[in-house]
Parts: structure tokens; sequence; C-alpha cells
């Protein structure tokens, strides 16, 4: 009888349907046991004749490779993968997702609403209070002193720090064996203070940032409870185009503290690009070789034989700003990713090496001017010593620029020769930037440009930003790193009519998942899939500028940014709409101690009868909405030479133009005139209206002139001045009157 059950329970295995399924309907049909709360192993799936393990979870801190589940003070949502194998074949199962059971129903303080979201929330009872002085006690005195500045700017109220150990509203402390990685952090909420633990300094900063929105939000007491809280993906990031548009130093630290606000930590800089659009050139009987706009924005020793620089005319940063602004990124736990892009989009490099214009065969003639020569060996001795001149010991800072960035860029996209040529250069700069200690960063292209000429993968990173040119699948089974940059989802050119992913905010908050690139989706767990990155292309720029400022674009970024951080922290599942979502944003506020917009605190207009010019005003620089009101007399206006009126670092307001006319310069590059001229000898009214995208002039209560965009970059002779879509935002300054001004100021009021 024993027998006869047997020889029936085998031939019933013999036509289960999982005995007929193949390897990657095993995969996808798999069954996933509930987890009890306090599992501390995870129970496998098993299916006849296969082999199955674990891929990998999306938060590998909670489930890890082995199976291990660490325990969770709340029920904790888990999207976890499989790789099965069956008589010789593999597959990759669809997601799983686990709630993971906390031993305790919730009960207490309800979760606290913050950007990005808490993974796991145990309430307690009552809140925490603070005083009017605000203690707080940490070993680590940088760390210590930037919080404090963070919390006095949030609170308005005095913060004091004490010695480790000491009874303080605020503790910080430093854990060893943690599970919760190098950016998790423990927050501790009782009515006695607040402790804050974490692996490293960075966890204890984003745990920082939770803390101080939950203070912005009610500034007079902080809900008791417990989290426990660590990041989804490693790249939560942000491309910026500052090649084809000049952006100040400050600003970029605007963004970097912004940033750090949503917890998103990989600041990728673009430092090299050019008007990509040559064809208009071309097509007008001119060579965009010499007319085509291009910048390298760093500081650099190279020069071309007829001594053309590599380093941009306008605005440029010098080695030693740009290696304090990686160290000052890191202080705010962001990792800058510097990009050099060659062998296209190199117009910067070609213009010092023209005999290094690729000679080949290639897609987009009219575009050749920007394309090195990529196999050439000069070319690749080039492009390596321009690395290392920033990969390198420099001899005044004592240590490389990049010291600190551990990802390095190194562009490689969008390259219309021969492939072998492109795949032979890819792995050069590949190679050269592991050889020197620093992990690379490239663009996906490898789909376009298949071969046989070998190309490094391990330690990769790869930006997979079209289908086109890699596909997302097919960068993983050669084993990259990838980061979801696809352009149709995060990519953004500002005042173009193509690629917005700014006008879609709701449907990335709504639809949108990292692990699905352009129309292929990887498991979210992936152990390959490590992170996205949004994008800021400034295409707009030479014969298509529209005049549009970084003060125009800031919604753009700030509002990708606290969308992308919900998305990549952790998994969006509360505010429960895009709409509360967005409150929450305006509940929370700007980063502490940034003012992107340029407000002022008071709003409070002033006016002052001027002394003898030029005359120090030291007042902070004014953002739309203004109104300016002067009386003055312009003594005497020679030919081609300025007369700046207010100046400041944000800009210039130009009583008189080489050109005769009044306007103003900012962003280092751009120059606007209103077309008018003021009097010689004529005491006038001048008012200035400032809004964001339009400043209006009046002289005498007449609209005077129309506002042109006059040049954008040193030189100018081949730009032509435009109107139309035109945005002449101006930031107000008002640190120095009268620099150059020839003639009396009578008197001068602001009114923001």
């Amino acid at each position: 009888m024993k027998k006869n059950i047997f020889i029936i329970m085998l031939a019933a295995w013999a036509v289960s349907p999982l005995m007929g399924q193949d390897v990657q309907q095993i995969a996808d049909t798999l069954s996933i046991p509930q987890i009890k709360a306090g599992t501390k192993r995870f129970p496998m799936p098993v299916a006849p004749g296969a082999q199955i393990k674990i891929l990998g979870a999306d938060y590998e801190q909670i489930i890890n490779s082995k199976g291990d589940i660490s325990p969770v003070i709340s029920d904790t949502p888990v999207n976890i993968s499989f790789k099965v194998t069956k008589d010789g074949k593999e597959a990759i199962s669809k997601d799983y997702e686990i709630i993971l059971k906390a031993p305790e129903a919730e009960q207490g303080n309800p979760k606290p609403h913050v950007i990005p979201e808490i993974l796991q929330w145990k309430g307690g009872q009552g809140e925490y209070k603070p005083g009017d002085t605000i203690t707080i006690a940490c070993r680590e005195n940088e760390f210590s002193k930037l919080v404090a500045a963070d919390m006095e700017d949030v609170l308005g109220r005095k913060v004091k720090l004490v010695s480790p150990g000491s009874k303080a509203d605020i503790s910080f402390s430093l854990l060893k064996g943690s599970n919760i990685g190098q950016e998790g952090y423990k927050l501790f909420v009782t009515a006695n203070g607040i402790r804050i633990e974490a692996v490293s300094i960075t966890g204890l900063y984003w745990g920082t940032r939770t803390l101080l929105q939950m203070l912005r939000q009610n500034p007079e007491s902080v809900p008791c409870g417990e989290a426990v809280d660590f990041p989804r993906y490693q790249v939560r990031g942000f491309m910026l185009d500052i090649a084809r548009t000049p952006y100040p130093l400050s600003y970029i630290k605007e963004v970097i503290r912004t940033m750090s606000w949503y917890k998103m930590n990989d600041l990728h800089l673009v430092i090299n690009n050019n008007y990509i659009f040559h064809e208009q050139y071309v097509d007008k009987g001119l060579d965009p070789f010499k007319e085509s706009y291009s910048a390298f924005r760093l500081e650099s020793n190279m020069k071309g034989k007829d001594g053309t620089p590599l380093t941009a005319k306008d605005l440029f940063y010098t080695k030693k700003d740009f290696a304090e602004l990686i160290a000052y990124a890191k202080r705010h736990g962001v990792h800058i990713v510097p990009e050099f892009d060659t062998p296209g989009h190199a117009l910067s490099f070609t213009r010092v090496r023209p005999d290094l214009i690729y000679k080949g065969p290639m897609n987009h003639e009219k575009r050749r001017c920007e394309m090195l020569d990529a196999a050439n060996p000069e070319t690749l001795d080039f492009v390596g010593k321009v690395f290392d001149e920033y990969l390198m010991k420099d001899p005044k800072l004592g240590r490389p620029v990049f010291a600190g960035c551990d990802v390095v860029h190194v562009g490689a996209d969008e390259f219309y020769g021969d492939k072998e040529d492109y795949r032979h250069f890819a792995d050069f700069v590949l190679n050269h930037a592991l050889k020197r200690g620093y992990t690379p960063r490239i663009w996906g292209s490898l789909s376009a440009k298949p071969g046989k000429t070998p190309v490094v993968v391990k330690g990769v990173q790869m930006n997979l930003w079209s289908a086109g040119w890699m596909k997302a699948w097919e960068a993983v089974n050669l084993g990259y790193n990838v980061i979801n940059t696809n352009d149709g989802a995060l990519y953004i050119v500002p005042y173009a009519n193509y690629y917005r992913m700014d006008r879609n905010h709701k449907g990335i908050y709504e639809n949108w998942i990292p692990n699905r690139i352009g129309n292929e989706t990887l498991p979210s767990g992936h152990p390959q899939l490590i992170g996205s990155t949004f994008a800021i292309w400034n295409d707009e720029t030479d014969l298509k500028h529209s005049g549009y400022a970084p003060y125009d674009i800031w919604n753009t970024i700030s509002g990708s940014i606290n969308v992308l951080s919900q998305k990549m922290w952790g998994k969006a599942k509360t505010p429960d709409s895009f709409e509360q979502h967005r409150e929450l944003v305006s509940a929370i506020g700007n980063a502490p101690r940034t003012n992107p917009l340029y407000k002022w605190k008071n709003a409070q207009p002033f006016s002052i009868t001027p002394g003898k010019l030029p005359q120090k005003l030291a007042r902070p620089s004014l953002g739309p909405n203004y109104h300016l009101t002067m009386e003055l007399e312009l003594a005497s206006a020679p030919q081609g030479k300025e007369q700046v009126l207010l100046s400041a670092p944000e800009g210039e307001l130009l009583a008189v133009m080489k050109d005769g006319t009044i306007g103003f310069r900012r962003d280092d590059s751009l120059e606007f005139s209103f077309g008018a001229k003021l009097p010689v000898g004529k005491k006038v009214k001048l008012e200035l209206i400032g809004e964001p995208e339009k400043t209006q002039l009046l002289i005498d209560g007449q609209p005077a002139g129309t506002m042109v965009l006059k040049s954008f970059r040193n030189p100018d002779e081949n730009f032509a001045p435009r109107t139309k879509g035109l945005r002449s935002t101006f930031i107000l300054p008002l640190q120095v009157l009268g620099s150059s001004f020839q003639g009396k100021v009578y008197n001068l009021s602001v009114q923001p």
C-alpha cells in the first residue's frame, strides 16, 4: 500500500505544473511564504528540479543575500528577487514583495512626515519640548558646529555645544557592528531628550535632516518615538550641465545643501561641453569650430601651440575653489562626481589640439569639429594628461584636485565615429581612472557600438540614458553596475520643447520606479542596480540662448530633487498623493541657511541719500519681485567706456554699457540692454522693476526701450541679439553704489 502511494505521489509530481514549466516560468511563479514576526532566516521557496538563490533585496540592510533577516521595529515592505537554475539554464525572477512584521502592533505617536519618508517608526507617548537654548553633545567638533548652525537657522534659538557625555538636549554617538549601513541612522526621542546613532558621520548627518524637518513643522515639540532609517539605493543623484551655462560656486553650494536636505547624495557635474547644433553654423556658411560655444569650467595648465587655453574664457573655477567645493559637499553628505566628456562633446579639447579632430567616416558630419580622433595614441595621451592634472597630486594644493571624489565620470557618449575606435577609447579612459585609484563612471553606449575590442567591466559604473545606445539587461549581463538615467523619464532641458521631466513631477511621483529603465525592468533589489540620477542639460545656449539664468530653473531643480528623493531613499508610500507631497514640501521649507531666490527675511524697504560715490551699501542682493527707484544725473559718457551703477557678485547694473545704453550683466557671461540711453547733464528718475524672468526699465515714469540679450560670452562677434522668448531675470545687486558712475545719485529706494 505504501509503495502504491509513493508511485501515485511521483506521478502527481511528474504532471505537476511546475515540472512542465521552463526556468523563467518557475522564477516568476514562486510561492513565497508569509514571514512571521521575529523570523531570523528567510524561508526559501522551492521548486522541483530547480536551484533557487536570493539575487537581492531592495533593502539589503534587512534581508541580505544569505537570507539573514534583521529585526524591524515596524511593519516593513521589502522587495526580493531570486536567481533560478534548472537544467543548466538560469533565470532572474520578478520582484516579490513581502511584509516583515514587527513584534508589537503599532501604537503611540504616528510616524512623522518628512522627505524622504522614515522607513521604520515605533511611536512612543508624549513629546520632547526644547527650551530657549538647545544643547548638543557630540565628539565630532566640525559636525557639531554644522548642525548647530542649521538648528539656529531653523529654530531661531541659541544652540550651545557641550562636552560629550554631558546631559544635553541632543546627543550623538557612533555605533560599531550595526547592520544599518554607512548612511543609516537611529533616532530616539524621549521626554528627556533626543539621541541619534549611526555607523558614520554621514548617517548622523542624515538623522539631523529628519530631526530638523520635524522641528521646521513644529518648533515647539518633537513626538516621542524611535526611528530606524536607511536608504533603498546607494546612488541618489542629480546631474548638472555647468559647461553650457555658467553656474557660480555659490549657486552650486545652494544645490548641495538642498540635496542634503532631502538626503540626495550624488552630484554629477559636467565640466566640459559645447553647443551641439553645429549644423546651424554650417548651413549659414560659418565654421562651428570657430563659432560654436564651448566651455571647460576648471582652471587648467593645458594650452594649444597657438596659446588657446583649455579653460573657459568666461566663468571658471580655480583648482583651489573646486577642491574646497568637494570638501564642502562631503561635509553635507554629498559626493561630487566630475565629468570630462570625450571623445564627443569635446570642442574645448579639439580647439586646443585641432590636429586631433576625428578623421574617419562618421554620422553627423556637420558635428565633426567636436569629435576627437578616438583611437589615435596622441589623443589618448592628451586626454590622459588632462585627467591627470586633477587625478594626480597638484603641486600647489599638495593633493589631487579631485581628492575626495571616489567616482570620476569619463563621459564617452554620442561618439559618431567607428565603433572599434570608440571601444578602444572607452577602455583607455576607464582603465586610466582605475589605475589612478578612482571608480570610473561612463555613459552607456556599447549596444550602439558592438565590436571585438574589449572594454573593461570590473569596477565600472554606467549611466543608462538611452536604450538606443545601451540596453539595461545587456549592461547588467556584461557586469556593469548601472544607474538609471533614462532620458525619456529623467532628462530636463530648460525652456526647450523636449526632455521635460520637470513637467511631469506628478507622474514621476505616482508612477515612476527606479528599476524601470526605458522599456526594460530590472528587479528593484538587483545588486548591480545602484541607483538613479536625473539630469539637467543646458542645450539652450549659443544661437538658441533665451537668456534664462540659474535662478530661473531653481524650482525645476529643487522640485525634481524632492520628488526623486522619495523614490530613491524609500518607496514614497507616504504622503499618499502628490498634492499632499507638495504640501509637505511647503511645510518643510528650504534647506537651512539657503536662500536660492534671494528673498529678504524681513522684506522691509530701505531708502538712502547717497554721499560721495562710490558708496558701500552692504545690503544683500534681492531677487524678484522688487521695485528700485533712484534719481540721478549722468555727468558724462565717454564712448566705449562702461559705467557701473550697482554691483555685487550676483551682477552689475550698468548706467552706461559699451554701446552707451542702459543694461545689466549677470552670470559672468550674459549682458542685457534696454536699448535706451541716459541723457547727459539732466536729472532723471530711473525705475527698475524686477520680476521672475522679466526686468523692466522706466525713465521719468515712461517705459524705456526693449530688453535685448546682447551677449553671453567673450568674444561675441557672431551672437545675434534677440528678444523672442527672452528671460531677463536680474538679481538686484546692492553691495556697492556707483563704483564707476560719472555723475550724482540723489536718492535711492528699494521696495521688496
